[in-house]
């Protein structure tokens, strides 16, 4: 089966149907029914003590034409011939075979097309409809056995002949029951194709998602920022006045912003190509990192029994903390940071507190900007990232300190 890429269908070109004449479960089907007329037509004419007379000859015209029409029908490759056709076709075939092997003992060649037309029945025709075309050919034999007034020992041989029609009948719905169940096997294989196609596009598509997101959040937002710090110097450079200082001080914000950017789409980057590592683990190593570059105390602690978070839940958690500890860098000038993850019964919550300024207590650094200025995610940002996941995110000054929380149901 062909893999599915990128959400596209599969654009494998068509196989061609085979010539009817080359299928194989066609000759499967005809030859035999060609065969065995062939046997009649030939050898009766060369049976011992037939006698040809008009009955016979009436009743083996109707026996091999009816039979010659079932052949025929048997080249329908593909379709099923209706039962309007087979009922007529299979019960002349029956009741003129059965009274030609009873009015003319000699003519038991019949036998092979009787047999091969009761297997048919009972493949192709319904249960009830079967019996009947089973009890018109017994009808037929109990006829042509009171005519040709039988004796009491060929009556035995006439319930062993009905009771080989019951289990050709039986053979012939056996085969059909076979056929159904393959059938069924092959729409059940071929559904089961067509759900891994599906999912497989559906797997693409969330991770064009993915990624789309990740863009959106750490490069849209930070060259769109460059570009705003770009125009504002660009107006101060062409001013009628030019403020020179103020120009200079936008270019190394936008430097900044760029490198700050530059940062985060390697991260991003890093994180599309390998497994996110566990939550405690890839918040640990984020604190650790926060600590060496600022400088400033920091601590992470777990709190109840970790467990397996859905990779959203993860990513979106591990976004906050980022964007929060990129905030506390640039804000919390040096106060102690602490990031606390706890595991709930029904749900998972991440806090992350800076500090109060100074030894006053009570209150807490300015606001972290929102809209992505300083080259960040954006509190707005992630507040979307969480909501996509039934998640919520609060912020703001608390007598503590800033205080950025986000809960997940889980």
């Amino acid at each position: 089966m062909a893999v599915i890429t990128e959400g596209e269908p599969s654009s494998a070109p068509p196989v061609p149907p085979r010539p009817i004449l080359l299928r194989p479960d066609l000759w499967q089907r005809v030859l035999p029914r060609v065969l065995g007329l062939a046997l009649v037509l030939v050898g009766l004419p060369f049976s011992d003590g037939l006698v040809w007379s008009a009955t016979t000859c009436v009743l083996v015209v109707l026996m091999s034409g009816a039979w010659a029409l079932w052949c025929v029908a048997g080249l329908r490759a593909g379709s099923p011939v209706p039962e309007a056709w087979a009922v007529p076709i299979l019960g002349v075939t029956m009741i003129s075979g059965n009274l030609l092997i009873t009015l003319e003992p000699k003519a038991m060649l019949a036998t092979a097309i009787i047999g091969m037309a009761m297997v048919s029945s009972g493949a192709v025709l319904p249960t009830l409809v079967s019996s009947a075309v089973l009890a018109a050919g017994v009808l037929a034999l109990a006829i042509g056995g009171i005519v040709a007034g039988f004796p009491g020992q060929a009556w035995a041989e006439v319930a062993a002949w009905i009771a080989a029609l019951l289990a050709c009948q039986l053979a012939g719905a056996t085969r059909r029951s076979i056929g159904t169940q393959h059938a069924q096997a092959e729409e059940l294989l071929l559904q089961t194709r067509r759900a891994q196609e599906e999912k497989q596009r559906a797997a693409a598509l969330a991770e064009r998602t993915r990624i789309a997101r990740e863009i959106h959040d750490v490069l849209a937002q930070s060259l769109g920022a460059l570009a705003v710090q770009l125009d504002v110097t660009d107006s101060l450079l062409t001013a009628d006045l030019p403020r020179t200082g103020e120009a200079v001080e936008r270019v190394r914000n936008a430097r900044r912003i760029a490198v700050d950017g530059l940062t985060e789409t390697r991260r991003a980057i890093a994180v599309l190509r390998t497994d996110t590592p566990p939550l405690p683990e890839a918040l640990t190593a984020l604190v650790h990192d926060h600590r060496t570059a600022s400088g400033a105390p920091a601590t992470f602690t777990p709190v109840g029994t970790p467990r397996t978070l859905e990779p959203e839940v993860g990513l979106a958690f591990l976004r906050v903390a980022q964007e929060s500890l990129a905030n506390a860098a640039k804000h919390a000038d040096g106060r102690e940071l602490t990031v606390t993850l706890e595991y709930e019964e029904d749900q998972v919550r991440l806090t992350v507190l800076s500090g109060p300024v100074g030894s006053g207590g009570g209150e807490a650094g300015p606001r972290p900007r929102v809209v992505g200025m300083d080259g960040g995610y954006g509190l707005a940002g992630m507040r979307e990232r969480l909501l996509l996941i039934c998640g919520d995110l609060t912020a703001g000054p608390t007598p503590e300190g800033w205080r950025v929380q986000a809960e997940v149901p889980a």
